[in-house]
């Protein structure tokens, strides 16, 4: 079955945690297909950053915390 195409980022977080110092992107999306996912991955990857600037061109707000 072909994966359907992201068609709007719905959120986007990056999570530091402090105490191994990890950095970790999180990006939600639904498809054209009307099913929903989750991206979690490295912030440096470019993957990940492809999804964090199509997010910012769409107006998502980038959530930032620590953990």
């Amino acid at each position: 079955m072909p994966k359907g195409m992201i068609t709007k980022i719905t959120s986007y977080k990056v999570t530091h945690y402090s105490d191994n110092g990890q950095t970790l992107a999180e990006c939600a999306w639904q498809d054209n297909k009307g099913c929903t996912g989750t991206t979690i991955g490295s912030p440096d990857n470019a993957h990940m950053l492809a999804l964090l600037h199509r997010a910012q061109r769409e107006g998502v707000t980038i959530e930032r915390e620590s953990a």
